[in-house]
């Protein structure tokens, strides 16, 4: 008997389940029954992410770049100091520097940084002058340490 003789055989001796066996579709079917229709979150607790967290992510790391620069120390270890706990008006001070002068150094040294931003069409115009406003207004990030 050939392969389609047996095929009809099994189909009218009742046994789809034997027709299907024979095909293979019976593993196929089960490994969709197994899974469910929509895809389950990878996790419940984890936070939407904000369409603004790249643009923040760019602009945090151009502030971090230039604080980095106006100090005069590498970008680790100025990371590292501020993971230690030491604050940037710690470390401006030793350098000489009081609020106001960190604040305006680090504008000149921000500025390029957040126009390439601007000229890669991360962020706007309208928030660098943001972000240089609450500069010179005193709002210098990690001024008071990493998680003030």
């Amino acid at each position: 008997m050939n392969q389609f003789g047996a095929l009809a055989v099994k189909v009218f001796s009742g046994g789809t389940t034997a027709v299907l066996m024979t095909l293979g579709v019976t593993a196929g079917l089960a490994d969709a029954s197994s899974m469910p229709a929509t895809p389950a979150p990878a996790s419940t607790n984890a936070a939407v992410a904000s369409p603004l967290a790249g643009v923040r992510d760019a602009v945090r790391f151009a502030v971090f770049e230039s604080e980095a620069a106006v100090l005069r120390i590498p970008q680790a270890a100025f990371r590292a100091d501020l993971k230690r706990g030491i604050t940037v008006a710690r470390l401006a001070k030793e350098r000489g520097l009081n609020k106001d002068q960190f604040g305006d150094r680090l504008v000149v040294n921000v500025k390029p940084r957040l126009a390439q931003l601007v000229h890669l069409r991360v962020i706007t115009q309208a928030q660098v002058d943001i972000v240089i406003d609450r500069i010179q207004h005193g709002n210098i990030p990690w001024w008071d340490g990493l998680h003030a």
